[in-house]
C-alpha cells in the first residue's frame, strides 16, 4: 500500500490513478508538520471523496495536546468515531488514551518520528493494539530489514523530508526579535557547524520544525523492503505538491511491479544515504 500526504481534495482522483491507495489529511488544531491544514468541517467530505474513489482516509493527528486542550481532543475523537476514517497517525500518548475511550485503538498508527528504533519498540506498540508503527527515518536498510523479520506490519517513509527537530517554542520569532528583524520573517533554513547543507525550518502556531536538508528516496531499496514483508510505504509531500507526490507514487509502483529498475534512477534533489548509515553501533538483540 502506498500512502501519501495530500493538500487538496480535488487531487484525490489523480492520486488514485497514479497508484496511491491512501491519503493522509491534516486538519486545523490537531495536526503537525503540514503547510495545508483543512477545516474540521470538511472531514465528512474527505471521507466521501476517498470512498467514492476507492481510497483509504488517514488523519494527521500528530499534535502534542496540552491539558487545556483535552476537551478539543475529546471532541475531535468523537467526530472521528462518527466519520470512521481508516487510520489515525499519532505521536502523543494522550491520543492513545482518548482513542481507547472511543474504541479507536485499532485505527492508530504510531508515528513519533525518531523514537521507534528496534523490534522491542515496535512490538510494544503492536501489543497495545495499534494498526501500524512508523519507524524512525534515520534507520539503515539493514536495521529496517532486521525489524521486519519479526514485525513486517511496520510502516516506512520511502520519500519526503523528515523531521530533525521539533520545539513547541517559536524559535524563529524569538531569534528575529533578538536581532531586531521581526519584519523579515519568511522562509528560513539553518546550517549546523557539523553539516554543510541548509535544513528548512517551518514555524507555525504549534512551534518550530526543522527538517532534513533533502528528502529521503527509496528507489533502490523499496523492492528489498517489499520482499522483507513490508507493505506500508509512505510519501510525504511537504515542500512539494500533489502532482509531484502522484508522480513519485507512479514511479514507486512501477518499481514494485518490476516495470522500472529502481537502482538505475539517479535524482539530485533527494538522497538514499540514510539507508547505508548505521545509526548506532548496536540496536538489535533479536
Amino acid at each position: 500500500m502506498i500512502i501519501s500526504t495530500i493538500q487538496n481534495i480535488g487531487s484525490i482522483p489523480m492520486m488514485k490513478e497514479n497508484g496511491i491507495d491512501a491519503v493522509i489529511v491534516s486538519f486545523e488544531n490537531v495536526s503537525l508538520r503540514s503547510q495545508h491544514m483543512q477545516p474540521v468541517s470538511m472531514l465528512g467530505q474527505w471521507k466521501e471523496q476517498c470512498a467514492a474513489h476507492g481510497m483509504k482516509l488517514y488523519i494527521n493527528m500528530l499534535k502534542l495536546f496540552m491539558e487545556e486542550e483535552m476537551p478539543l481532543l475529546d471532541q475531535f475523537m468523537e467526530t472521528l468515531r462518527r466519520i470512521e476514517p481508516d487510520g489515525i497517525y499519532y505521536a502523543d500518548e494522550g491520543v492513545y488514551e482518548a482513542a481507547e475511550k472511543y474504541g479507536l485503538c485499532g485505527k492508530l498508527v504510531y508515528q513519533p518520528e525518531t523514537l521507534v528504533t528496534s523490534t522491542p519498540d515496535v512490538r510494544f506498540y503492536f501489543d497495545l493494539g495499534v494498526q501500524s508503527v512508523s519507524l524512525a527515518h534515520e534507520l539503515s536498510l539493514d536495521e529496517i530489514l532486521c525489524i521486519a523479520k519479526s514485525e513486517p506490519a511496520i510502516e516506512v517513509l520511502i520519500h519526503g523530508y523528515f523531521s530533525i527537530m521539533y520545539s513547541r517554542r517559536p524559535l524563529v520569532t524569538n531569534y528575529l526579535h533578538h536581532i531586531g528583524k521581526e519584519k523579515e520573517k519568511n522562509a528560513f533554513s539553518i546550517v549546523e557547524q557539523t553539516r554543510k547543507e541548509p535544513m528548512p525550518i517551518i514555524e507555525d502556531e504549534t512551534g518550530t520544525h526543522v527538517f532534513s536538508a533533502v528528502p529521503i528516496n527509496s528507489y533502490a531499496q523499496i523492492r528489498r523492503l517489499y520482499e522483507a514483508g513490508i507493505r506500508r510505504f509512505r510519501i510525504d509531500n511537504l515542500f512539494l505538491d500533489d502532482e509531484e507526490a502522484a508522480a513519485l507514487a507512479k514511479t514507486y509502483k512501477g518499481i514494485l511491479d518490476q516495470k522500472i529498475d529502481g537502482s538505475s534512477i539517479k535524482e539530485e534533489n533527494s538522497s538514499a544515504r540514510w539507508y547505508s548509515q548505521q545509526t548506532v553501533k548496536r540496536k538489535e538483540n533479536v
